[in-house]
């Protein structure tokens, strides 16, 4: 009995599915999309794409060249921006460096009357006191300030026998004479000095010049023909006066 009753659930079960299958109200909304067959391994990726719709070879060519120009665009734009980086701060770092030289100036300018007053006492002093123990000191003291400002740059122009440079020289008199050209320094009244390749106080010179050339007066030339004359007519009346 118990089989009979399961035949008869089955055999509903069966038609209520017929029912609803044809029935438009049960109709199924989705399925299960169908896989499609791989291609082989065997198959190029020419043969796998046959049958689909040839791509624009020209419009992809376009772009890429456009695409191409642009990236050569930016590289140049960064070249350019990194050499004016470079360059503002190779500027910035000559500025500094620049400054560092003019702060070093200021001081060694203070510093360059202490020098000449060395120079002045030492060419002053006499050679019998040059054996003195002091005296080695002071040449000592004006010897390594000399090393020192030496050391920081400072260079001695070389004036005495070399042609009058206004760059470098201020003369401040004229001497005529025959043994130096014209245009040369002949004396030094102080020494003047750069520092880095900068001028920091030009040298004190005596330039010497040609000298001037002797040209006789009028008035002398003039008197010196009228005594010519006259001892001429003295010496011809005394001859016509001479008696046989």
């Amino acid at each position: 009995m118990h089989t009979e009753m399961e035949d008869d659930e089955n055999t509903s079960t069966a038609e209520h599915r017929a029912e609803t299958s044809e029935d438009p109200r049960f109709e199924v909304k989705w399925r299960k999309k169908e896989s499609r067959p791989r291609p082989a391994a065997s198959e190029s990726p020419e043969e796998a794409h046959e049958g689909q719709p040839p791509a624009d070879n020209a419009g992809i060519q376009a772009e890429l060249d456009a695409e191409r120009e642009r990236t050569r665009e930016l590289q140049d734009k960064w070249q350019r921006s990194a050499a004016d980086l470079a360059n503002l701060r190779r500027r910035h770092e000559q500025e500094r460096e620049d400054l560092e030289k003019m702060a070093s100036m200021a001081l060694v300018y203070d510093l360059l009357p202490v020098l000449d007053n060395f120079e002045r006492a030492i060419a002053t002093l006499p050679g019998n006191l040059r054996q003195l123990t002091w005296i080695h000191g002071i040449l000592l003291v004006e010897r390594q300030m000399r090393a020192i400002l030496e050391s920081r740059g400072v260079t001695a122009i070389e004036a005495e026998g070399k042609t009058f440079d206004p760059k470098l020289h201020e003369a401040v008199s004229e001497r005529e004479t025959d043994d130096s050209p014209p245009n040369t320094v002949v004396s030094v009244y102080q020494s003047g000095y750069t520092m880095h390749g900068y001028l920091i106080r030009p040298a004190l010179v005596e330039v010497s010049k040609a000298p001037a050339k002797q040209e006789e007066k009028p008035e002398k030339a003039s008197l010196e023909v009228a005594d010519s004359a006259e001892g001429e007519s003295v010496e011809e009346a005394e001859g016509q006066n001479v008696g046989p």
